[in-house]
């Protein structure tokens, strides 16, 4: 399952790099799209000309503020869930961490309570004179994992 995390990766890699053309080609589709739509509504009521080329200037420079709003919206959506999703990663991370430690500390006194059993076993027999012949027990394995 690496494989999506490193599709994702890359994707997020290129957003934070790449976003400023993806504003302005999404932009450039929104205003096309809207010149299109608006070409067809002044050849519907019939040409006039430069009187309809005004028209269509005037309707498309009204709608560029508009569809830069939209891509903003988009964009400034997507960073949101970024933004979380970085949030959410971190705080797992920290989760995981702060589990390890608490394990690894759990761990040690474990094997501390280990070494006080057999000692305590073995100063009973000390003073009770009996032979004591349990031996100690294992020394912990020392991981260097990092």
């Amino acid at each position: 399952m690496e494989r999506p995390h490193t599709f994702w990766q890359t994707i997020r890699e290129f957003w934070k790099t790449g976003k400023a053309g993806i504003a302005l080609f999404l932009i450039s589709v929104f205003v096309l799209i809207y010149g299109y739509i608006a070409y067809n509504y002044e050849i519907g009521r019939g040409w006039n000309g430069h009187e309809s080329v005004q028209n269509v200037t005037k309707d498309i420079s009204a709608f560029v503020p508009v569809g830069g709003t939209l891509v903003a919206m988009i964009i400034g959506g997507i960073d949101l869930m970024m933004l979380l999703a970085d949030f959410i990663q971190a705080r797992r991370e920290k989760r995981i961490e702060a589990a390890k430690a608490i394990a690894k500390a759990e761990g040690k006194a474990e094997e501390r309570q280990i070494w006080i059993d057999w000692n305590n076993r073995r100063l009973e027999a000390e003073a009770k004179g009996e032979p004591f012949n349990e031996n100690p027990p294992a020394e912990p394995e020392v991981t260097n994992k990092q």
